[in-house]
């Protein structure tokens, strides 16, 4: 019980975390997004994060940002599915301020004492969402399935499930749990995408400075996997690997070399994968999503600002 209490209250700080570096981002003329509700949000803990971080710590969460937001919108527009449903979702604003396509629903899961304040922040900003917006309180280490049903998603049809910095904040049994329960509950078609560390990341010297500074502000890494596609494989998904710092996660911001593909390096993973809709159906287009054309609006900005 007193990891779980542990793991509550890490996730809960990681969110202030993220906020905050999203709201420096945003801040930037060469932005990679714009959420203009994350300085709000990232409060006194954000701003002493930010203050107190390495800057591969605020590159990784910003790379990581752009590169899920990249890959909801594409899987959304060209593959129809119209549900999102993200775990732990924190202070994530991805229902306010991206362009869905109509018809989109996004589900929110995450503790009742996170998801009441954003709310509250949101609505003193008269922030509007983009989407059919669904907010469920719930226990990630507990029995989340049934809420999720009562609020509303279609369990019949495909989904677009994203776990975005909070595996590494959980145990190892935790972390496998969680995904493993995400799998059963999706229905055939269904994508999922999530970022994870290798066992290596905790003990390299490459990594030492980012494992520190988590450790120093309250977070501890301790969740990781060293083989990802292997158990996605196991539950029948085919699952891609990028690592922060490569092509379609870079963007000109990761000035450090990318670790060889081996298991003796560290990497910081962004995974994606899909459940095909029947046995043998062949691979997925799983490509990196392709950069806006000349004269074309950025998808990851808020809609009035393209109008």
């Amino acid at each position: 019980m007193s990891e779980n209490i542990s793991s509550r209250s890490r996730l809960a700080l990681t969110a202030s975390w993220t906020a905050a570096a999203r709201s420096q981002e945003s801040a930037r003329e060469d932005r990679l997004f714009d959420d203009p509700w994350a300085s709000a949000l990232a409060g006194a803990d954000g701003a002493e994060w930010l203050e107190q971080s390495s800057p591969e710590g605020v590159a990784s969460v910003v790379l990581r940002t752009r590169f899920f937001d990249d890959y909801l919108l594409r899987i959304a527009r060209e593959d129809g599915v119209r549900q999102v449903v993200i775990v732990a979702a924190g202070l994530d604003t991805r229902a306010f301020r991206l362009d869905w396509p109509a018809g989109m629903q996004v589900f929110e899961l995450d503790q009742a004492a996170v998801l009441e304040r954003k709310q509250t922040i949101l609505d003193e900003a008269g922030a509007e969402s983009t989407c059919e917006r669904r907010v469920i309180a719930t226990d990630l280490v507990g029995e989340w399935e049934a809420a999720l049903n009562a609020a509303g998603i279609a369990s019949d049809q495909p989904a677009i499930w994203l776990l975005e910095g909070c595996l590494s904040c959980l145990s190892p049994e935790d972390l496998r749990a969680l995904l493993v329960r995400v799998m059963k509950a999706s229905f055939p078609g269904s994508y999922l995408a999530f970022d994870v560390i290798n066992s290596a990341t905790l003990t390299s010297l490459l990594t030492r400075p980012l494992v520190e500074m988590q450790a120093r502000a309250g977070a501890p890494w301790s969740g990781t996997m060293d083989d990802p596609k292997s158990l996605l494989k196991r539950h029948g998904w085919r699952a891609e690997l990028t690592q922060i710092g490569s092509p379609g996660a870079d963007h000109g911001r990761w000035p450090y070399p990318v670790p060889a593909d081996d298991a003796e390096a560290p990497h910081l993973w962004l995974v994606t994968a899909r459940r095909p809709y029947r046995v043998g159906e062949g691979a997925h287009d799983q490509a990196q999503p392709s950069q806006p054309g000349p004269g074309a609006s950025p998808s990851f900005l808020p809609r009035r600002q393209r109008e």
